[in-house]
């Protein structure tokens, strides 16, 4: 049989372990409060980690299945959320609760965005579009300040694919060349296009690293 200090002793170890296994769960569901703009900058930190943002909804896409959503704060930028859930209507104002991921599958390729876990509806305002018309060489001559950015950029398409119902096609401007991710299937051939869509600096396509624009709407270039 234990002694009285032998129990005693049992007591704060047993209350010792709880306490800091109680700590260790605290700390696997602590929730980051954070902007679109300030996990892209810093994919590495939040990676994996529960986040709580506020934005606007600019774009709603299905690939697959599964539903997409851009969400832009209100510096402007802007980044994918996943959901197996309707969407929201463009122009919906949302406090999302998600999960960060580096990688995360959209049609062709994958960027930084976020599981979607919950979502509440705060508000609904008018989507104000872009009007100034870059180049791609711009567009990536300032890749940090694009990056999460929605950008409006007119090029030819040299190059398409379409890939379970979504796809892409690559256009180009002169010798830059750029990774248009799309649900509205790919263009034909030497087709002259106008993009309004989210620029990512960095993503993933057929093992290789590459910068994209996911779009949001198309029209024929003049």
């Amino acid at each position: 049989m234990l002694m009285r200090w032998q129990k005693a002793a049992l007591t704060v170890i047993v209350l010792a372990f709880l306490t800091l296994a109680g700590r260790s769960c605290i700390q696997r569901t602590k929730v980051f409060t954070a902007e679109p703009s300030t996990i892209i900058k810093n994919s590495d930190r939040f990676s994996n980690k529960v986040v709580v943002l506020n934005g606007q909804v600019i774009n709603a896409l299905s690939i697959s299945g599964v539903g997409f959503y851009l969400l832009q704060d209100e510096k402007g930028s802007a980044i994918t959320v996943s959901t197996q859930r309707e969407t929201h209507d463009v122009g919906t104002i949302l406090r999302v609760k998600g999960r960060v991921r580096k990688a995360l599958q959209i049609g062709a390729a994958s960027v930084v965005g976020v599981e979607e876990l919950e979502r509440k509806q705060i508000g609904f305002d008018k989507v104000k579009k872009l009007m100034k018309v870059l180049s791609i060489g711009q567009i990536k001559d300032e890749a940090m300040k694009y990056n999460g950015q929605p950008v409006l950029v007119q090029s030819e398409v040299v190059e398409g694919a379409d890939i379970l119902s979504a796809g892409y096609f690559i256009i180009a401007d002169g010798n830059e060349v750029l990774t248009v991710i799309t649900a509205s299937g790919s263009l034909r051939i030497g087709s002259i296009v106008q993009i309004f869509g989210v620029y990512n600096k960095i993503a993933f396509m057929q093992g290789q690293t590459i910068d994209c624009l996911i779009e949001i709407e198309r029209k024929a270039g003049k």
